[in-house]
Parts: C-alpha cells; structure tokens; sequence
C-alpha cells in the first residue's frame, strides 16, 4: 500500500487531435494544500473533470487511496471522500441557501411513504442536527444572513461560498476546487483564501486550479504546473516562482 492519497499514472486525454492531458505519474499526499496552474489550454480543468468522473479518460489509471477508480461516476467518487466545485457555479437557483445546503447534507435513503409522512423521532433529530450544522457552515462562510435568500438572488461571489459551504457539508477528505476565486472582487477573493486555508488547516487537503498566482504563492504547500496537458514543474512556491520552463510557459522563450 502506498502514502499517496491520488495517483495517476499515464493518464490521457485527447480531444480529436489536440491532446489536452498527457501525465505519466502524479500523486498527491494527504494534508496537503496543491494548486494546479497553467497557461489557458494547459489541461488543468480537463485533469479535475477525468479525477472526478465528470470525463471518461483515453487511457491511464486512477486512484484513490490505493482504489482504482479509473472512469468511476461523479457520485461515486464523492461517496469515497473527494468533491469539486466548478469554474461556473452549479447551485439550484430555485432553492433557498439553507435549502441548498440541506439538500446537498442529506443521505439518500429509500423511504416508505408512509415514513416521509410520519417521522421517526431519529429521522426529526437527524433533520435538526443537519440544519444546525448547515447554519454552522453559513455561518462560517458569512452566508448566514442569506439562509433564506433564493440562490438565484445572490451575486456571483456568494454563490461561490454557497458552491463552497455545499461541498463542505458532508466533511469531505478531499476537495477539489476549480478557480474559487474568478469573478469575484479582491476583498472577497481574501476572504475565500482565508476560507480556503482554514480547511486545509482542518485536515482537507486540497486541489486548488486558480489563475491568480499572486493568490497561489500565498496559499499553497506545493504548486503543479502544466502546459498543453503535460507536467513541466512540480515543487514549492519559491521554486516555481524561478523555475525557467514555468517562465517560458508564460512568457515564452526569447526567440518566439
């Protein structure tokens, strides 16, 4: 059995003749906050959609904690402890907030009628221990005056922290998050960041593809860079920040 809580190995992923991921070996370890940068078009949400289900890959293998989950469903996936949030926003706009996040919490169960109608005492303190710890969350994530707001009402940055607090509710071992600061405003964009940190903090570890490298110098324990689907660099903040195929990436290379 090995350390790494992901695993990759000779994962691909082409989309006619372009070829948007091609990574020999990857892995990522528990505990650790990991943000995944790249230019546009470097793969980085094609990587999230194969690790999470939400793509069938051409070739390679998946795991999680030693499981092979190579082409696993989404809801599968999330039952094993890793979930994702999205570039745009999925929230249910004609729910309320708490709705939202009741909604997301709850177990599926395959109930009589009859139990929907009359509740167990347990059923009731189940409901109200979710409620209670859905407010919790709100709470945390400053959305809590908005509990009974329809998500379709709130602005693009609170449905990030709504995005957010329903990916968190089921405690999660692995959160994947897909640029949780794009179109929101700088203050804002703090606060996620502080958000963010406080879970890693908690024990999540987390994936992070955001564009804001100011944002992923400060933040990150280890920062993975990739370029048209391939890894080119994989270290910490400093040396990323020096790292010569990461400017070249960006910026190109002298004689271009």
């Amino acid at each position: 059995m090995s350390n790494n809580l992901i695993e990759v190995k000779n994962l691909k992923k082409t989309f006619g003749g372009l070829t948007a991921v091609d990574i020999e070996n990857l892995t990522f370890n528990e505990n650790e906050l990991t943000s995944i940068i790249g230019p546009n078009g470097a793969g980085k949400t094609t990587f999230f959609d194969l690790i999470s289900g939400f793509q069938n890959s051409d070739n390679g293998d998946i795991y999680l904690n030693d499981k092979d989950i190579s082409n696993f469903q989404p809801y599968k996936i999330a039952r094993m402890g890793m979930v994702r949030t999205f570039q745009l926003t999925k929230v249910f706009d004609r729910m309320t907030v708490l709705e939202n996040l009741l909604f997301s919490g709850s177990e599926i169960s395959n109930e009589s009628l009859f139990k929907s109608i009359i509740k167990s005492k347990s059923q009731k303190n189940y409901e109200e221990h979710l409620r209670d710890k859905a407010r919790d969350i709100m709470d945390e994530l400053n959305i809590l005056h908005m509990e009974d707001s329809y998500a379709r009402e709130l602005s693009g940055g609170q449905k990030k922290l709504l995005e957010l607090a329903r990916s968190i509710i089921n405690e999660p071992e692995i959160l994947l998050l897909d640029e949780p600061l794009a179109g929101v405003n700088p203050k804002l964009a703090e606060d996620i960041l502080s958000l963010i940190k406080k879970l890693s903090n908690k024990g999540i570890t987390i994936l992070m593809v955001e564009h804001n490298i100011e944002a992923v110098m400060k933040i990150s324990d280890r920062i993975v860079v990739l370029a048209e689907g391939s890894l080119i660099a994989d270290g910490n903040p400093n040396d990323i920040r020096t790292d010569t195929n990461v400017i070249e990436a960006y910026l190109g290379k002298d004689n271009d």
